[in-house]
């Protein structure tokens, strides 16, 4: 089986065996002209079926961010997580058999965040708010990996009779004080690209683009990856 295989005993020896088919997903975030569209949950799944079939189960169940899911295993064998906040989440898997004992185990999953943004025609492009601080003020992201492209669109198809423009990046942090820089010329009808790595993710920060100078209107498209370590669906022991 692909994946990871999270296994735990109890004192009676149970095999406890849970599939996760994979212990890292991303959350996505999707922007137009500034306005949050749509938002798309991690989603992890936790397959049961391995757990020990000599023993009669009447539930099986996971907590996750304070919610509990129980199914019966007549019903089905995998339970499907949803996560909406970026971050190293822990996980609380369960059974209970026939005669009321129960087995619990423990796993970590890590839900990234990437956001997509889109912004057209524009001579005062919006700052990307980035809050990059996981909302259970756990363990932080290890990179923050930027690409974004500014485009400057042909006025008339084939006629190329724009003109250039200058403008530039600027990452903000708290302090209002650029993490990183880079400055641009994006001629008509072309575009430019800056791609970068920011590891001081603790934070809230802005993206910020700014026209300096040109006369034709541009589009800014970005795209954000906030990624965890990856957990690997270790199991943890929670004392």
């Amino acid at each position: 089986m692909s994946g990871c295989i999270i296994t735990g005993e109890d004192s009676s020896h149970v095999e406890f065996n849970v599939g996760l088919s994979k212990a890292d997903e991303s959350i996505r975030e999707s922007y137009v002209d500034g306005d949050l569209i749509s938002v798309k949950p991690a989603i992890f799944e936790f397959d049961f079926s391995s757990t020990d079939d000599h023993r009669d189960f009447i539930s099986y169940g996971i907590e996750a961010g304070g919610q509990v899911q129980v199914v019966s295993p007549s019903e089905a064998d995998v339970i499907r997580v949803e996560i909406e906040s970026h971050g190293i989440h822990p996980i609380i898997l369960m059974a209970e058999d026939i005669i009321g004992n129960e087995y619990i185990d423990y796993v970590m999953v890590s839900a990234n965040l990437e956001i997509h943004w889109i912004e057209e025609n524009t001579h005062e492009p919006r700052p990307l708010l980035i809050d990059s601080i996981p909302s259970n003020h756990g363990i932080a992201a290890d990179v923050m990996v930027i690409e974004s492209i500014v485009r400057n669109p042909e006025l008339v198809q084939g006629l190329g009779n724009g003109q250039s423009v200058e403008f530039s990046w600027d990452l903000i942090d708290e302090a209002q004080i650029a993490c990183q820089s880079n400055d641009g010329t994006v001629d008509d009808g072309g575009e430019v690209v800056w791609k970068t790595l920011h590891f001081d993710t603790y934070g809230v920060h802005e993206l910020q683009v700014t026209y300096d100078s040109g006369q034709d209107y541009i589009d800014v498209e970005h795209m954000i990856s906030l990624v965890y370590p990856e957990s690997g669906g270790v199991a943890v022991s929670i004392s």
